[in-house]
């Protein structure tokens, strides 16, 4: 499962609307709102008869702005669930030093197993 690519899918309205969506953490060269998207990490969900059938994975979403971005929080949030992603949680912080304002959310994703011919999948 390649969590970044079905985020970043998930999140194609935003980048259509001009807003800029990439993989990693803020880029001070874009100087203005855009979202990141980092991998927390993946893991088994779910076996049966010693075989991995569920593939977990999580990915933070990061809007970095010069203030709160409420609205496009909840326009994230729906985008993400929409597409089958699972909401965890989030925070929102201001650096005090760079007064650069960030609205964090983690989100997870399920997805069965593949099982792919030539492969034995361990």
């Amino acid at each position: 499962m390649d969590i970044i690519e079905m985020a970043a899918d998930a999140l194609k309205p935003i980048q259509d609307g001009g807003i800029q969506v990439q993989q990693g953490w803020y880029d001070e060269k874009i100087g203005k709102v855009h979202v990141t998207l980092w991998n927390l990490g993946d893991y088994e969900g779910g076996h049966s008869d010693d075989a991995e059938e569920i593939e977990v994975a999580s990915v933070q979403v990061n809007i970095w702005s010069g203030k709160d971005q409420v609205a496009m929080k909840k326009r994230i949030r729906k985008l993400m669930k929409k597409a089958g992603f699972y909401y965890m949680g989030g925070n929102d912080e201001l650096e005090t030093d760079t007064k650069i304002f960030i609205n964090v959310m983690r989100f997870m994703a399920l997805q069965e197993v593949q099982k792919m011919e030539g492969y034995d999948n361990e």
